[in-house]
C-alpha cells in the first residue's frame, strides 16, 4: 500500500490484479501475484504485499 501511496495510485489504463512482484530469492526471481486493483479500489487490506529493497513491481497495461 505504501508503494501505491507514494505513487498516486494506478491510472484507468493499468490491469491491477495481474500486477505482480518480482523478487530475487536465493539468487532466482520469483513472481508473486498482486491485486493492486482489490487493495486500492476495494480496499481488501489481505492484498496488501509487503515490498522489500530490490523487488520490482510490475503492472501490465489493462486491454478495453
Amino acid at each position: 500500500m505504501d508503494v501505491m501511496i507514494a505513487v498516486g495510485g494506478i491510472t484507468n489504463f493499468a490491469a491491477g490484479n495481474k500486477a505482480s512482484i518480482i523478487r530475487n530469492i536465493d539468487g532466482k526471481a520469483q513472481h508473486i501475484a498482486v491485486r493492486l486493483d482489490d487493495l486500492v479500489k476495494d480496499g481488501d487490506i489481505s492484498a496488501n504485499i509487503p515490498v522489500r529493497p530490490g523487488d520490482i513491481l510490475v503492472i501490465p497495461e489493462s486491454f478495453f
